[in-house]
């Protein structure tokens, strides 16, 4: 697996980086940068481009290490095997502390192609210690899995992310004979001084989590088609995402890693989506899923898509909460049934509070209509208006 930067990444993380040291008072490596860029806009013009690339690339790859957390974070989540010395450490280092060119073979960093930091070199862990059997094999078996991985991946590609909106990762040439790409897009100023690092270790490592699923043949991911109008696609592609992020933060905190949200956090989230199911179960939901082992794509496409596929996993119905109570349970960006669209506003149970003769008017057109259905305040409201005239 190659890794490589945007010359546009590497140019405004490393003017970000330098003028931050600058500030603090150490000027070292900002005046090395300029006593080799200065010189540049004395040479002719067609070739200062190319010329400041291979400074910046020189520093944005050795002098300063901003490629370090890459790295770090391929290794975090497995899609490159660890190296020595960090096969043992979930947490990652902080930004001050570099990778130590001792530990890791000279052919990591540097290349041939333009732009290109060469393909990452893996190091086997060595033998000897003697104790803790089990945890070597289970060492040895997530060694094993990464390097399939690495193997899988053609290059990892990160460029520069326009605003907040366009950060995050993507994976190309999924559908081709050719190995796929990951693409990951980072604001260049969450490169601009350590107090950034933590933050943006967190969101490589999660990002690269999504990456390393859709690569991954037992989770089988596809771009599947959802049915229904544009709000109902989105609220469902919301609802996936939002599942599929505590699939990826549950992985995350069974290895002790920092993620983007906590667990708590990411509950309150999955708690907007999920109102109107009663809080026990709610919970129970919820746990149920942090707890889970392994989910396909296809699982979670199917409990973002349909209630009832996840309560079914995962409530235990008692006296206090049946099945027949679950079909009251109208959840918020679902489709009324009457007009089919998105409702946000919902009657549960109209015949509870409409005359018999508008319940009536709504089941002369809708035979299979009942009240336990409920339908959005609109559809009410007309059907009241149409009873009363």
């Amino acid at each position: 697996m190659k890794i490589s930067y945007s010359p546009q990444l590497m140019e405004e993380a490393v003017f970000r980086h330098l003028n931050h040291l600058e500030r603090s008072g150490m000027r070292s490596d900002y005046d090395e940068f300029h006593s080799l860029a200065d010189p540049i806009y004395e040479i002719p013009e067609d070739d200062r481009e190319e010329a400041f690339e291979k400074v910046n690339k020189l520093f944005f790859v050795e002098k300063l290490g901003l490629g370090d957390l890459i790295v770090l974070s391929l290794e975090a989540c497995g899609l490159i095997p660890k190296r020595r010395k960090t096969a043992q450490k979930l947490a990652l280092p902080e930004a001050s502390e570099t990778l130590e060119s001792s530990e890791t073979p000279q052919s990591e960093v540097g290349g041939q192609a333009e732009n290109e930091t060469a393909a990452v070199a893996v190091v086997p862990e060595e033998g000897g210690g003697g104790d803790g059997g089990e945890e070597k094999d289970l060492d040895k078996i997530e060694y094993e899995r990464a390097r399939e991985f690495n193997e899988r991946i053609g290059e990892v590609v990160v460029k520069r992310a326009i605003n907040k909106v366009d950060e995050g990762s993507n994976v190309l040439n999924r559908m081709s004979n050719r190995l796929p790409t990951i693409e990951m897009r980072l604001l260049a100023s969450r490169f601009a001084n350590s107090d950034e690092t933590n933050e943006l270790q967190s969101f490589l490592i999660h990002e690269f989590m999504h990456a390393k699923d859709m690569v991954d043949p037992e989770f089988d991911y596809e771009d599947a088609f959802i049915p229904g109008n544009p709000s109902v696609k989105n609220l469902i592609t919301a609802r996936f995402r939002m599942l599929w992020n505590v699939y990826v933060d549950s992985r995350l905190e069974k290895k002790a890693i920092k993620s983007t949200m906590t667990k708590e956090a990411r509950f309150r989230e999955f708690d907007n989506y999920y109102k109107k199911v009663p809080s026990k179960q709610r919970r129970g939901i919820f746990e149920g899923l942090w707890i889970t082992e392994h989910f396909t794509h296809e699982e979670l496409l199917s409990m973002a898509t349909d209630l009832d596929t996840l309560m079914s996993k995962y409530v235990e119905y008692d006296e206090s909460f049946t099945e027949q109570d679950q079909e009251y349970i109208h959840l918020p960006g679902s489709p009324c049934p009457l007009c089919k669209f998105p409702t946000y506003n919902w009657v549960d149970d109209p015949e509870s509070i409409c005359d018999e003769m508008v319940i009536e008017a709504i089941q002369i057109d809708f035979p299979d209509w009942e009240s336990s259905d409920g339908a959005c305040d609109r559809c009410v409201e007309v059907y009241e208006l149409r009873a009363g005239g």
